[in-house]
Parts: C-alpha cells; sequence; structure tokens
C-alpha cells in the first residue's frame, strides 16, 4: 500500500507578520488553531482510492514529520506559500520520496515550480489527481498535468472532512459553486476555478454541512465560511440553497458583489437562514481606482446603501479594500478610513495590491517589481513601485488604516451603532448563558497580564442590554490583538508629515 502525504504549507509560522493566527485565540482556545482548513486536502483525499494510505498535514496547526513514510507527496501552494513549499519538497526529495505540487502558484508559473518537484498539475485537479496515482503507482509518473488535457470538472466532490484536526479551526469552510465569471485585473482565481460557474446540487451541500456538524462540539459551536467565488451569481441556485439553510440552525460568513444585497427576498433568506456578514469586494473609494482595477460591477454610491440593506437585517457589513494602485496617493488611506466609519462597514479588510504572477496587473508593473520573495505576495507587503506613492508609504498607510479601524474606541463605536439598529427576529440579544461565557472569558482575560486591557470590554459587552453575536465580540478583540502587535507602531498616515 502506497502512502500519500498531503501538505499545506504555513503562510503564518515562519512569517515576521502573522495574520491567520493569534497568540490571543490560542490562550482563549487552549490550542494552537487558526481560521479554516483548506478545502482542497479534503477533496483529494475523498478522491483517493482505499488502496492508498492518506495522511494530512496543515502545517499552520502542527509540525511536519519529515521522517514520516512517504512515498508521494503532495503539496498545495498559492504564491505566498511557494518558498515554504520548495523547503518541505527539499526535505521529503532527501529521503526519497516523489513530489508533486498543484494549486494557483504550479499553475502560473511551471517551469519554477518544476525545480523543486517531480510533477506539477495546472488548473483544477479533480480530473488529474486519478491519472496522476495510477502512473505513479505504474512507475511512470509526468512531470506536467494539465486539466486542459483532461475532461472539465462538471461535477464538485465533497470534502472527506474527518481527515482534519477539527478543534485547530474556528470555523468550518463550505463551497457550494466555484468559478467566476468577472475579469478584475488584480484576481488570478481564474486559474484554478476558471469563469464557468458550476454548482453542487443543494442536498449535497446540506449533507457536507451535517458531516461537519458530528465535530461540531463545545460551548461556543463554530460558524461557517461560504469560500465560494462568487455565491450570488446564480440567483435562483442561492435562494433554493438558502432555504434550505433554514433548516441546519448554523450561522455563517459569505462573499461576493454588491449585487446580492439589491434583492430584497435574498436579504431576507440570507437574515432567515443565520447569514451573520457579508463581505464585499469594494477595492476602492475612488472611481479612477476601480475603472484601473476593471472592477466594473462597483457603484460607489451604492457602498452605502449596501451597508444600511445588510445592518437592517442584522448582518454586518464586511468589505474588502485595496491601496497601491497607480491612481492611488497619499490622501487614500484617511479618506478610505473616514469613508468606511462614517458609512458603517463594520469589518474592513485592507491589503495592499499584489502583482500575482499571470494577472493583468503583473503584467502591467512587472518592470517596477523589486521583492520576488514569495512569502512577501500576501498583500501585507509593497512590492513594487506604484506611480504616486513610495512603497513606504504604501505599506506605512495601510497599517495606519488598519489600525484606525481595529482600535478599541472605534471598535465599541460601531458595535454600539449595529446593536442600537436591533434586535432582529435572526439575530436576537445575548442569551443569559452567553453573557456568562463572556464573563468567564473576562475573567480569564483579566488573569492575563498580557491581555488583561481586553476583559473591561468583554465586560462592557456582557452586561450592555442590546449587545448580540457573542462570536463577533470575541472576534473583535482577537482583531485588535492582531492588528496592534504588528501595525500600530510601524503605521503612519502618510498625508501627514512624517
Amino acid at each position: 500500500m502506497k502512502n500519500i502525504v498531503f501538505i499545506n504549507p504555513s503562510v503564518d509560522k515562519y512569517a515576521e507578520i502573522k495574520l491567520w493566527s493569534s497568540e490571543l485565540m490560542d490562550y482563549l482556545s487552549g490550542q494552537t488553531r487558526t481560521v479554516m482548513p483548506k478545502t482542497a486536502p479534503m477533496i483529494f483525499a475523498a478522491l483517493t482510492p482505499s488502496d492508498y494510505t492518506f495522511t494530512y498535514i496543515d502545517e499552520e496547526v502542527e509540525d511536519i514529520d519529515f521522517d514520516l513514510k512517504a512515498d508521494l507527496v503532495a503539496i498545495t501552494a498559492m504564491t505566498v506559500q511557494a518558498d515554504r513549499a520548495y523547503e518541505i519538497a527539499a526535505e521529503f526529495r532527501k529521503r526519497g520520496a516523489k513530489i508533486i505540487m498543484g494549486g494557483i502558484h504550479a499553475t502560473v508559473l511551471p517551469d519554477e515550480a518544476l525545480q523543486h518537484v517531480d510533477a506539477i498539475c495546472l488548473g483544477e485537479g479533480e480530473s488529474i489527481w486519478p491519472a496522476m496515482l495510477e502512473d505513479f503507482t505504474a512507475g511512470r509518473l509526468k512531470s506536467r498535468y494539465d486539466a486542459k488535457e483532461y475532461p472539465p470538472v462538471e461535477k464538485l466532490i465533497s470534502p472527506k472532512v474527518d481527515i482534519i484536526k477539527h478543534d485547530s479551526y474556528s470555523m468550518f469552510p463550505i463551497m457550494a459553486s466555484r468559478g467566476c465569471p468577472y475579469q478584475c485585473d488584480f484576481c488570478s482565481i481564474k486559474f484554478t476555478s476558471g469563469n464557468k460557474i458550476r454548482m453542487k446540487p443543494v442536498e449535497q451541500v446540506m449533507a457536507e454541512i451535517r458531516e461537519f456538524e458530528k465535530y461540531n462540539k463545545g460551548p461556543f459551536k463554530k460558524g461557517y465560511q461560504f469560500v465560494d467565488d462568487n455565491l450570488y451569481i446564480n440567483v435562483k441556485y442561492t435562494k433554493e440553497l438558502l432555504t434550505a439553510l433554514k433548516d441546519q440552525n448554523i450561522f455563517w460568513q459569505g462573499q461576493g458583489t454588491l449585487n446580492a444585497i439589491q434583492d430584497d427576498e435574498m436579504l431576507k433568506l440570507m437574515s432567515e437562514c443565520g447569514c451573520r456578514s457579508y463581505a464585499m469586494g469594494f477595492e476602492s473609494i475612488s472611481e479612477a481606482t476601480l475603472k484601473e482595477a476593471n472592477k466594473t460591477t462597483n457603484k460607489i454610491h451604492e457602498y452605502e446603501i449596501a451597508a444600511k440593506r445588510l445592518i437592517e437585517h442584522g448582518i454586518t457589513p464586511a468589505g474588502f479594500f485595496i491601496f497601491g494602485f497607480d491612481s492611488d496617493d497619499v490622501t487614500v488611506f484617511r479618506k478610505t478610513v473616514e469613508y468606511i466609519k462614517s458609512k458603517h462597514i463594520l469589518n474592513p479588510f485592507f491589503s495592499i495590491l499584489t502583482p500575482y504572477p499571470g494577472t493583468k496587473v503583473y503584467d502591467r508593473v512587472k518592470d517596477r517589481i523589486f521583492d520576488h520573495k514569495w512569502s512577501h505576495y500576501g498583500a501585507i507587503y509593497s512590492v513594487y513601485k506604484s506611480e504616486k506613492m513610495s512603497p513606504e508609504d504604501v505599506t506605512a498607510g495601510t497599517y495606519w488604516a488598519s489600525y484606525q479601524i481595529a482600535h478599541m474606541d472605534n471598535i465599541k463605536e460601531q458595535l454600539t451603532y449595529f446593536w442600537d439598529q436591533g434586535p432582529w427576529p435572526t439575530n436576537p440579544t445575548l442569551t443569559l448563558k452567553e453573557r456568562l461565557l463572556l464573563m468567564v472569558i473576562a475573567v480569564k482575560l483579566w488573569r492575563n497580564k498580557k491581555y488583561k486591557r481586553y476583559s473591561s470590554f468583554m465586560v462592557w459587552a456582557a452586561t450592555h442590554k442590546k449587545a448580540i453575536d457573542p462570536y463577533a465580540i470575541i472576534a473583535s478583540i482577537i482583531f485588535n490583538e492582531m492588528t496592534g502587535k504588528y501595525f500600530k507602531e510601524t503605521g503612519y498616515d502618510p498625508s501627514i508629515k512624517k
């Protein structure tokens, strides 16, 4: 029997800035945790015949035993993981294992990846995986397997959820569909997911949730993240899915365009079936920047309307913003922070425009790239020179903006505003049990000198008569801890003289 070891290389473990893990989260949970497991290893485990052993190692939550018996090592990697992926490959190669690599990085830079591994998978891997295993077992493993040469992936496979360490994650991922028809210049989704939307039968998605629920224990149940590239493209399907979700008794987060928020029935269904947060790709509050990004679906005047409509239904508005476009100048950070605060986009996420290989942005600015260290391609470092700002100002401005939003005073102000609009039948005020649990957490925080400052916030939230959603309350202090640790001292507003 051949032994397959499937590895997700760590982003955080060796990084200077850790954004997928939190010491405070580990302290509260009593163990090492990260946000969410990857779906790819669970899908490939489901596709692996029973005459192979399949071991999954998520390096974010456990160390790799390089002496583990491995005949075939499969590594999945985004660009930010590539350097670590190559290090892992080298260690296992020393021990005689064959190495295959898939994911976005190997797909867009196959020649580079092949310098470090024995075989690569280009594009979606479901149709390729059985052929790779057959060739490996027969001793005829090829160096390249391109999804274009295999039947297209029409049927999406359910993940094998029992291979992961469930207690090591804060959320569980659900994928109901794959693909995105849009062509944003900065995005690389098309290389691994394609532009064609494919959807799982609704009952298949419900069955996957029921499988995860077998492992969803404890005083605070885990929520779910829909990781679909754009769940709301097919309106009829999405409404059927949301209707079915009502019976699952879960809470979840989703992401998509502003279009879904314009549909009253869609919003009502989202709130009724447990949606707690909806993230939109705002990208920028500048028309010039949206044009530069080819973000044709966005209309800035709709941002405020979308936030209001979500809040009316008890759903937290979240949004993604990108800094560092050529049309951005040093005033963009303060303008964006002020806009977000005034429009009550409660959970904004800032990133630095990163020219990922294969994207139109990369083709446009590749002569201005000065940093080719792949571990810096996590959208928190400036790796190229934009036209109107220095890389230092882009980085520091992004860090400054992040800390302004994560400051506890702003968090309390925004939560108070949100709570004052409720409660909602689908998102009620805290139960007595939830308030008591928050008080227990407050005591635990007070006993630790490092986190004592958060205990008063937790008491404030636990005793606030309009407070809702204990998960969002806990996430608030974790967000502040992570952001403050890395960005409080290194960020500055570049529009003001340093």
